[in-house]
């Protein structure tokens, strides 16, 4: 070993020894801050450091991911007979346990890589599945490409999330989402009929939307980033809000008609494409909800949507009742629930583009060690992501 790297280790090792043998520094006291924001900054999230808590959600998520995913899959690919489809489950479910418990030794678990590892996963076993199927796949090679599916997404859920806020990894999922099926929604409106033998087939139908719907992950990440406002998750989970509600209004104008294929596909797209940007317009430009604040404005808009459905009912009449005007007072009962949560659960207002630095740049110890050492090659020694 190179005389100064050894030099290096011993003096970051003698260091290390010397601290632990010192008295812990005093904590400081927050009791006195305002209660209010305190909870607030648990509530964000947006530090993006590895935190028990995360650590401890990032083995959680990842143990339901081999209950119902990782180890059905793999139980399927071992063999054909129960007993040993049980053992294949039952190896694979309390591997999985442990192998996430190592990652989070071996791995920063942000906020970001907790949310993008358990939702990438589930979105690449789906994946997995829906491709194997449609590809008519025997039951091993189905059930591989599923477990391939699941691993990949979240790996790179793991890597995909380095340096992002929580926002920004919310926005990234649904970014895929509403992707995958406004491309969905676009092969019906090319194509409304399945059964003619003619235009999509059944397996171009389905990747069609597999394969935008990853390039929607960059798309929610470009929008979360570049944005003048800043996103939060609370604000990122609302733009799923907005596309139902703009769906569910858009139907009014065909529920009477005895609509086709291609009419449903193309009311229903645009509407909630207006419903998307009517929520980013309204809501995420506006304010900075919190996860819990954007779960009571979808919570306080689905209950008006029931009150406007009921009162939909009770004032058509019996002679009159129809779909249209049910959906019509569910769409404005919606709208009404989301103002009123609002008014109860008064938001901060946006406070323009916030930058975490403690997410943003990230230090690599070893490379400044290589390059102190001498070592040939590139040594990246301070990361900063914008």
């Amino acid at each position: 070993m190179h005389p100064l790297l050894r030099a290096l280790l011993a003096l970051s090792l003698g260091a290390s020894r010397a601290v632990a043998q010192q008295e812990p520094p005093p904590r400081l006291d927050f009791s006195r801050e305002p209660l209010a924001d305190t909870v607030r900054l648990d509530d964000e999230g947006q530090g993006g450091q590895t935190t028990r808590e995360m650590r401890i959600a990032f083995v959680r998520n990842q143990a339901i991911l081999g209950l119902a995913s990782y180890a059905p899959a793999f139980a399927v690919m071992v063999g054909t007979e129960p007993a040993t489809r049980l053992a294949g489950y039952l190896v694979m479910a309390g591997g999985t346990f442990f192998a996430a418990t190592e990652i989070t030794r071996q791995v920063e678990i942000t906020p970001a890589r907790q949310i993008l590892s358990s939702r990438m996963g589930w979105r690449g076993s789906i994946n997995g599945l829906l491709l194997a199927d449609a590809a008519r796949m025997r039951d091993g090679e189905a059930a591989a490409l599923t477990l391939l599916g699941g691993l990949g997404g979240s790996a790179a859920g793991v890597m995909l999330g380095s340096g992002l806020t929580e926002g920004e990894a919310v926005a990234t999922v649904v970014g895929h989402d509403l992707t995958f099926l406004t491309a969905l929604g676009l092969t019906y409106v090319f194509d409304p009929d399945d059964a003619d033998g003619e235009g999509l087939s059944r397996n171009t139908r389905l990747a069609i939307p597999m394969v935008l719907g990853w390039g929607g992950y960059a798309l929610g990440r470009l929008y979360a980033g570049r944005a003048s406002y800043e996103v939060t998750a609370g604000d990122a989970s609302l733009l799923w809000l907005g596309a139902g509600i703009g769906a569910l209004a858009a139907g009014t104008v065909i529920a009477e008609s005895s609509p086709g294929t291609q009419a449903i596909a193309t009311t229903v797209l645009i509407g909630g494409l207006a419903g998307v940007w009517g929520a980013d317009r309204w809501l995420v430009r506006r304010f900075d909800h919190t996860r819990s604040e954007g779960a009571l404005v979808a919570l306080g808009s689905g209950a008006g949507a029931l009150m406007g459905i009921g009162l939909g009912v009770l004032v058509s009449g019996e002679a009159e009742r129809g779909a249209a005007p049910t959906l019509a007072f569910a769409a404005l009962g919606g709208i009404a629930g989301i103002w009123l949560t609002e008014r109860y659960a008064q938001p901060v207002p946006d406070e323009g583009r916030r930058f975490d630095l403690s997410s943003r740049v990230q230090f690599r110890p070893m490379g400044a060690l290589a390059a102190a050492s001498g070592a040939a090659g590139v040594h990246p020694i301070l990361q900063i992501t914008f």
